[in-house]
């Protein structure tokens, strides 16, 4: 029955897989481009698509209740957030693609959840299940923004050919840009517009810096830019055409380069979150089985060694899955919002702010310059307080769940021992239902008994066989009696040895020491990941560089400003260097090199101070045309190493919880259990002879 009931969850999971990664087919279809368009034009078309019109007014007015409960309230302003950026300035839209997705989402996870949760009934498995949806709803939502900001960039490519080609006939970037923008798809479309007023605002200069805050990815912020330049100052005419197309062109290879390496990176790494997320899936399966061809097995599992190798396997699990996400979100940047960080809130209890003055680092010591400094270098938000928060919240939450996870596998101890069967000393088999019916009722025996012991003060091995005589007078012999009073006495000494040992509570502080120290392990390897970026963010400044140093009015302030704009692992050097920047260049500019000291993006530096000295910014840099050719081929293979560096990582992380499942939680307790039986089955074997 059990081999049934295996079989049947196993197809189901199986077809539930299936089903999702159809559901994913289907809205990358449903998200396209020509898709999009057709369902917005639809809309303007009054009776022609009246069930859609009915379906999104339905969302909307869903939205608007969802926004009455505060739960639920919250987690659309978690989804909306992500989804603001791409969604420019059309509130029905972005409710209505809010509303949609958080559908989208909840309907798959409920569709595989329901059927998992009526075949299982054990609560360690239903509490899995729920971590693995937990973890498979963000995976969901990740992928789902992704798409959004992947289809984006496509529609931004070919918006950067249509305005050259507008630009060819005009002659005027305001007009070549609104043309471009006209016949656009639908996300695109409103950047574009929006692009247009800022270009013929009467406050150009303010508005390009707002649109500058909330444009999405850094090559809207550089097409504003490059636009509002030649609007200001006039496009300048060189041997090697109009420097504004020349300008576009480099933009539109940076952009072709992210396109290629996003698509690259996401066919390497695809599926590696749901590999690691299976086997929350499987291991009631997988124990299922190994009670069942090996009967020792189920004790195993049963025991507090097995809760703990099962535990151990969640935080593999959940270890991977952080992991994984920071790999693919490296380019993403923390956008400032406007909600207040629950570190803030909880620094500002009087209790806490006292705790993090004796855990924290004092002011200007060599640590907190290094966490201060590590904090920089992952481009945090946080402020150094805020850190010791996290890290004292996540070390006392860690001391306390793995001081309870013993507290609770002592009770499941206690009642493992006073209700599992009696069985025999050694077995290789399943027992027969009236075996199985008697071990049932001499572990009741033992109960009883053990109940009539705990008021006795001297437990002897004649008291329990005293009580044995009590509760059963049709004993047939005293061998069996003492063999049962022997076993009672085993559980007994088993029952008073459940309490919390010292090396327990050694582990729970180890935990929390683990979760003391997680904070700033997930920040070493996120800096770890971006110091694998930096050669190919210092190629990417060189392609600015090359795209204004031809332009007319341009300075190494101005300069910096672009390069600060398009920067994400060296944007906290630049910004202090442009803070320092009115003070004297020659000094800003070597803070510069010490803050940073990567050896290409200091060669670049030494430039600049050429440049902010005497020489021409084009003279300066005449090198990048000259180079060209052999630049790019180098970039080519560079971008290749990294992208094959980060899928080796990924590929090792997102397999890890795989193989702790197959040989942490079934091979090497199978090879353990299976010597110990040996074992008892030899020193029976030397007792008979």
């Amino acid at each position: 029955m059990k081999i049934e009931w295996l079989s049947l969850l196993l197809g189901a999971s199986t077809l539930l897989f299936l089903a999702m990664v159809a559901a994913f087919q289907w809205v990358s279809r449903h998200g396209s481009d020509v898709e999009a368009v057709r369902q917005y034009e639809a809309l303007r078309k009054p009776g022609k698509a009246r069930k859609k019109q009915a379906l999104h007014s339905v969302l909307q007015q869903l939205y608007r209740l969802c926004e009455r409960v505060p739960i639920l309230r919250a987690y659309l302003y978690q989804l909306r957030k992500r989804m603001t950026i791409l969604q420019l300035g059309d509130e029905w839209k972005l409710r209505l693609e809010t509303m949609r997705t958080a559908l989208l989402i909840w309907g798959v996870l409920l569709a595989a959840a329901v059927p998992l949760a009526l075949g299982v009934r054990d609560p360690a498995a239903l509490g899995m299940i729920g971590i693995g949806f937990w973890v498979g709803h963000g995976i969901f939502s990740d992928n789902l923004v992704h798409r959004l900001e992947t289809r984006l960039l496509r529609q931004l490519r070919h918006f950067f050919s249509d305005v050259r080609h507008h630009y060819h006939r005009h002659g005027m970037v305001e007009e070549a840009i609104y043309e471009a923008a006209d016949g656009a798809p639908y996300e695109m479309a409103l950047h574009g517009h929006e692009i247009y007023e800022v270009l013929t605002a009467s406050d150009a200069e303010q508005r390009l810096a707002q649109y500058i805050e909330s444009a999405p990815n850094r090559y809207l912020q550089g097409l504003a830019g490059l636009s509002h330049l030649v609007k200001e100052y006039g496009d300048k005419r060189t041997a090697a055409g109009s420097v504004y197309l020349k300008a576009l062109g480099k933009l539109a290879t940076e952009l072709n380069l992210e396109l290629l390496r996003r698509e690259r990176l996401s066919f390497l790494l695809q599926g590696l979150t749901a590999i690691a997320l299976l086997p929350l899936l499987f291991t009631r399966p997988i124990e299922a089985w190994a009670s069942h061809y090996f009967p020792a097995m189920d004790a195993f599992y049963a025991s507090t060694t097995g809760w703990i190798v099962k535990i151990g396997l969640i935080a593999v699990v959940w270890l991977s899955y952080v992991l994984l996400r920071n790999i693919q979100e490296l380019d993403a940047s923390p956008k400032p919002t406007g909600r207040k960080r629950w570190e803030k809130r909880v620094c500002e209890w009087p209790w806490m702010r006292w705790v993090v003055h004796r855990f924290g680092p004092a002011p200007s010591s060599r640590e907190a310059d290094r966490m201060v400094k590590l904090l920089k270098d992952t481009a945090s938000p946080l402020r150094l307080e805020w850190l010791y928060v996290q890290r004292i919240v996540a070390g006392g939450m860690a001391f306390l769940a793995v001081l309870g996870m013993f507290i609770t596998l002592h009770a499941a101890s206690r009642h493992q021992i006073l209700y599992a069967p009696v069985k025999p000393g050694i077995l290789f088999g399943q027992l027969s239902p009236e075996e199985e019916a008697k071990a049932r009722e001499a572990a009741a025996l033992d109960r009883r008994i053990i109940d009539r012991v705990k008021e006795v003060k001297h437990r002897t091995e004649e008291t329990v066989m005293a009580l044995l005589r009590s509760e059963t007078p049709t004993a047939n012999q005293d061998d069996q009696l003492r063999a049962a009073a022997r076993r009672i006495m085993v559980k007994l000494t088993k029952l008073d040895n459940q309490y919390v040992k010292w090396w327990e509570a050694l582990l729970a502080a180890l935990a929390g020491w683990g979760g003391y120290a997680m904070p700033v392990g997930v920040r070493l390897f996120q800096r770890r990941m971006r110091q694998m970026e930096m050669k190919h963010e210092v190629d990417q400044l060189h392609a600015v560089i090359a795209m204004l140093a031809d332009m007319d009015r341009m300075s190494v302030e101005h300069l910096l400003i672009w390069m600060e704009q398009f920067a994400r692992v060296f944007k906290e050097p630049l910004q202090t260097c442009l803070l320092h920047f009115e003070q004297g260049a020659d000094q800003a500019l070597a803070q510069l090199k010490e803050d940073a000291p990567f050896v290409p993006f200091v060669r670049t530096v030494e430039k600049l101070e050429l440049a902010a000295q005497s020489l021409p910014i084009r003279e300066a840099f005449d090198d990048l045309e000259s180079e060209q050719a052999y630049a790019q081929e180098q970039r080519k293979q560079e971008y290749e190493q990294l992208i094959e560096q980060k899928a080796g990582w990924g590929k090792w992380i997102g397999f890890a919880p795989m193989m702790a499942l197959i040989f942490g939680y079934l091979v090497i307790p199978l090879v353990i259990v299976s010597l110990h039986q040996m074992s008892v089955y030899y020193e029976q074997i030397q007792r008979i002879q």
